[in-house]
């Protein structure tokens, strides 16, 4: 029915679109083809630079031969990133991880370690393991291959003037050969986890084995998992505590809420792409408009370059990339509800923005209410007039409070007991 209803609306507004460009003056068409052409020219200039860019880091992102025999978080290769950061060291690494059928895999990513070496002679340094958010799946997307990769790491001048060693997975295939398994939480939990016992590998960075998680995004949705699956995949890692900018944690209410909207489809493209890496019997065209070829496409570009692409399509009447709500086909949501997180298992600490328009606010409460329904041990912050691309960089000063007091040994938080700012969508 959806899909019926939606066609009038496409094709009214297409028509709107057409008679106003219809009804401009020639001289403004003129100005108008201007813009576009200057517009081509630099976007083909800076494709260009970045194309040249990451042909000159390809090799890096190679896996040796014989990794497939390495345990995983094994080390395969690191390199300086080449930034200047005041008293630190950074590196861009490459890493054996496992996939969400524990094969294994390569991740690549970052490492930052102050460079103070002399004040933890007795102490190893606490690690704290970033997960980003989503950027698109293309290989130029990834953080490590980034012309800015600093920028992409919430709080790292925080973490690293406090002595911590700092880890960024870019999460396999991300980066790197093969498909990344977007919002699948046993892969996204084993790049985070990796990365840190990568890190330890590293000599100068005098990392330890005491870690603290913190994401933002699909990243709260890597973190969560990553806290709930530490004791199987990396019983070493002591997880001290986890914090999560708007997560992607209630899959299960948010799908059947943005599916059909343009901010849901870019996320959506994502998961139409790295789904089936995880599940093979999953078909995208059952619930997609979009053929797999058109797909792959636009989830292989960057983040603003897809989300142009998913509006220019809906304006001109192509349709959003998901027909109908993928919870409402078996098969799909099987997949989907295998991957939302379970209750916390460690002190974890949420923020979340009360504008966010793709993790809605009462979909955070509903994950946050079950979880102390589950006396779990969960903390919460909700931001007035945020919305969802800049809760990591609002979150990081309490996320860096939180995990210094867990690596301090303080008693955790709790704020299970008083009302939820927002209530709980079902």
């Amino acid at each position: 029915m959806a899909e019926h209803a939606r066609e009038p609306v496409h094709t009214r507004r297409h028509g709107r679109v057409v008679g106003y460009l219809l009804g401009l003056g020639a001289t403004l068409l003129a100005l108008i083809l201007i813009v576009v052409v200057v517009a081509a020219v630099v976007i083909t200039d800076r494709t260009v630079t970045t194309d040249r860019r990451q042909s000159g880091l390809a090799p890096f992102y190679l896996a040796p031969s014989g990794w497939q025999d390495k345990a995983p978080g094994t080390l395969l290769r690191s390199e300086p990133l080449g930034v200047t950061l005041t008293n630190a060291s950074a590196w861009r690494v490459l890493y054996v991880t496992t996939t969400s059928d524990g094969s294994k895999a390569v991740s690549s990513g970052m490492v930052f370690a102050p460079k103070d070496n002399g004040s933890l002679v007795a102490h190893l340094r606490p690690v704290v393991a970033w997960a980003h958010p989503t950027i698109g799946m293309g290989v130029s997307c990834a953080p490590s291959r980034s012309a800015n990769p600093t920028g992409d790491v919430q709080g790292l001048s925080m973490f690293l003037s406090a002595g911590w060693v700092v880890t960024a997975t870019d999460y396999a295939g991300l980066g790197t050969r093969g498909t990344e398994e977007y919002l699948v939480g046993r892969s996204e939990a084993a790049d985070l986890l990796n990365s840190a016992r990568a890190a330890r590998q590293i000599p100068e960075t005098e990392a330890g084995t005491r870690v603290g998680l913190w994401g933002h995004s699909q990243g709260g949705h890597a973190v969560l998992w990553a806290e709930a699956l530490a004791p199987q995949l990396a019983p070493e890692l002591q997880i001290v505590g986890a914090a999560a900018a708007a997560p992607a944690a209630a899959l299960d209410v948010l799908i059947p809420r943005l599916w059909n909207t343009d901010a849901g489809s870019v996320v959506g493209l994502e998961v139409l792409r790295g789904y089936p890496a995880a599940y093979p019997d999953l078909n995208p065209n059952v619930v997609s408009n979009w053929p797999q070829a058109r797909i792959a496409r636009v989830a292989n570009q960057c983040l603003l370059l897809g989300a142009l692409d998913v509006v220019i399509s809906d304006l001109i009447g192509l349709g959003h990339p998901l027909r109908m709500n993928p919870m409402t086909n078996a098969s799909w949501a099987q997949a989907l509800n295998l991957n939302v997180p379970p209750t916390p298992s460690v002190p974890t600490y949420v923020v979340q923005g009360m504008d966010d328009p793709l993790v809605l606010p009462g979909s955070t409460s509903h994950f946050l209410e079950a979880a102390c329904t589950a006396h779990a041990p969960v903390s919460w912050a909700y931001i007035g007039a945020l919305g969802h691309m800049k809760a990591g960089q609002a979150g990081a000063p309490s996320a860096f409070t939180f995990l210094q007091q867990r690596f301090d040994g303080l008693s955790a938080p709790s704020d299970c007991g008083t009302e939820l700012p927002v209530p709980a969508l079902g």
